[in-house]
C-alpha cells in the first residue's frame, strides 16, 4: 500500500512572472502554464486545459498563498473558458481574469464578462488594441495591457491617448529595455511587466493523481440531480486518494475561509456542497482531459449515454449500471491496460465484469449493440437499429452539454 502511495503522483508545474509598479513595488503575478518543470515556454496545446491546469496547481498544490501572497494573481482565459457556465473556485479578491487577444470581442463574450464582473471578478484585457466598438469591454475592464513590443513608442502612445477617460489602469507588457520603461513612466503608465524586471520564473510541487474514472462517475452523478445523495458521492470520492488529498486541500486553502477541522469524506464533501464540488470537479476533467483525451473523454461519455438511454427506452432496470458499463467499457484506453485486468482491480461484482469483457446477459447484450453501432457495424435486427439510431443523437446532445459544463 505505501508503494502504491508513494507513487501516486506527478508533477506539476507554472511560472510566475512579476508586475510592479512606477516604484517597483510587486503588486501582482501573471501565472502561466508550463508542460513540465524544465519547460521554458508554456507551448500549449489545448487552452482551456492549460488554463485549468494552472488554476487546479494554484488551488490544489502550489497554493495561491505561495505564489502570489496578497497581491493579485494574473491567469489567461481562453474563450471557451470563459463562455462556460460552471461556477469557477478561485478567490474573487486576488484573481484577476486575463480575456486573451483571440477571444473574440463580440456580444456574446460581452454578456458572458458581465456574468463575471457580476459574481465579482476583475478582468483585464491582454494585448489590447483600441477600436471604438470594443468600448463596452473597455468599460466593464479594470486592466488593460498594451504591448509595447508590438505597438512600438509611437502606438502605444496612441493606445494610451484612445483610453484617457475609461477607468481602467494601463500595464506595459514586454518593457525589455531601460528606454522603454523611462518612456512609459514618462507618459504616466502605472504598471509594467516584462524582462527588464524579471523573466518567468519556474515553479514545481509534487501533485497527487487523480483517476479520470472517478471524476466522469463522480460528474456523472453530480450532475444526476434527481437521483443525488452523500452516500453516493461518498463512495465515489472515497475510492481515490488522490481526489480525497485535493479535497481537503482545497478546503484547508484560504479561498473557503474554513476554520473547522475535517475528519471524514462525509463532511468533507458536505461542507464543499454539490454545486462547489461540480465546479471542482470540472476543473480537475479540464485539467486533465487536454488535446486528444479531450477527443477520448467525448467518446467515452456518448458510449456511456447511449447506453443509458438504450435501456431505458427499453424499460430496463438499474439504468446507472448500463452508463457504468459503457464509461468502463473504454477504461483500457485510458490507462493502457488490459481491460480485464483493469476491472479485476475495481469492487465490482464478476457478473458486471464479465457483461463488458465477454458482453454476456442483457447489460453485455445492450454495450454490444451500442459500441456496433458507433463503429458503423450492420445492425441485423430492425428493432435494435430503431432503438439505436433513436438515443444515439440523445446522447450525442448530452454530451455536447457535458462538454460544455466542463
Amino acid at each position: 500500500m505505501a508503494e502504491n502511495f508513494l507513487s501516486a503522483h506527478s508533477t506539476v508545474s507554472l511560472a510566475r512572472q512579476p508586475i510592479v509598479d512606477s516604484r517597483l513595488a510587486v503588486m501582482g503575478y501573471e501565472l502561466f502554464y508550463r508542460k513540465n518543470a524544465v519547460a521554458i515556454q508554456a507551448d500549449v496545446i489545448d487552452e482551456v486545459g492549460a488554463t485549468a491546469q494552472v488554476i487546479s496547481a494554484s488551488l490544489f498544490e502550489l497554493g495561491m498563498d505561495n505564489l502570489v501572497g496578497a497581491n493579485k494573481a494574473f491567469i489567461n482565459f481562453p474563450r471557451a473558458y470563459l463562455l462556460s457556465p460552471s461556477g469557477m473556485s478561485f478567490d474573487k479578491d486576488n484573481v484577476v481574469i486575463e480575456v486573451l487577444e483571440n477571444a473574440g470581442y463580440d456580444a456574446i463574450l460581452l454578456s458572458s464578462l458581465r456574468r463575471w464582473v457580476n459574481a465579482g471578478y476583475s478582468i483585464a484585457l491582454d494585448d489590447f488594441v483600441f477600436h471604438s466598438k470594443l468600448t463596452p469591454f473597455v468599460e466593464l475592464a479594470d486592466y488593460i495591457k498594451l504591448d509595447i513590443l508590438a505597438l512600438g513608442h509611437e502606438g502605444f502612445h496612441q493606445q494610451l491617448e484612445l483610453l484617457k477617460g475609461f477607468k481602467a489602469q494601463v500595464i506595459a507588457e514586454k518593457v525589455e529595455t531601460w528606454e522603454d520603461y523611462q518612456f512609459c513612466r514618462l507618459l504616466g503608465v502605472e504598471y509594467f511587466q516584462g524582462y527588464f524586471f524579471e523573466k518567468p520564473e519556474l515553479v514545481s510541487s509534487k501533485a497527487s493523481k487523480v483517476n479520470s474514472m472517478t471524476l466522469l462517475q463522480l460528474m456523472s452523478s453530480l450532475l444526476n440531480t434527481s437521483t443525488l445523495s452523500i452516500d453516493d458521492l461518498e463512495g465515489i470520492v472515497s475510492q481515490d486518494a488522490g481526489l480525497v488529498h485535493k479535497l481537503l486541500r482545497y478546503l484547508n486553502s484560504p479561498v473557503t475561509g474554513l476554520i473547522a477541522s475535517v475528519d471524514s469524506v462525509r463532511l468533507a464533501i458536505m461542507l464543499i456542497g454539490a454545486e462547489k464540488l461540480k465546479a471542482l470537479t470540472n476543473l480537475l476533467l479540464m485539467s486533465e482531459m487536454v488535446g486528444d483525451r479531450h477527443v477520448l473523454l467525448e467518446q467515452i461519455m456518448v458510449r456511456a449515454k447511449h447506453a443509458e438511454l438504450f435501456a431505458q427506452n427499453r424499460g430496463y432496470n438499474n439504468q446507472d449500471k448500463y452508463f457504468l458499463a459503457g464509461m468502463l467499457s473504454m477504461i483500457d484506453v485510458c490507462t493502457g491496460m488490459q481491460l480485464e485486468e483493469v476491472l479485476g482491480e475495481l469492487p465490482l461484482p464478476n457478473e458486471f465484469i464479465n457483461a463488458i469483457v465477454h458482453r454476456s446477459g442483457r447489460v453485455g447484450n445492450a454495450l454490444d449493440l451500442v459500441e456496433h453501432y458507433s463503429n458503423g457495424h450492420t445492425i441485423k435486427n430492425a428493432q435494435d437499429l430503431e432503438d439505436l439510431k433513436k438515443t444515439y443523437f440523445s446522447a450525442i446532445k448530452w454530451a455536447d452539454e457535458f462538454l460544455e459544463a466542463v
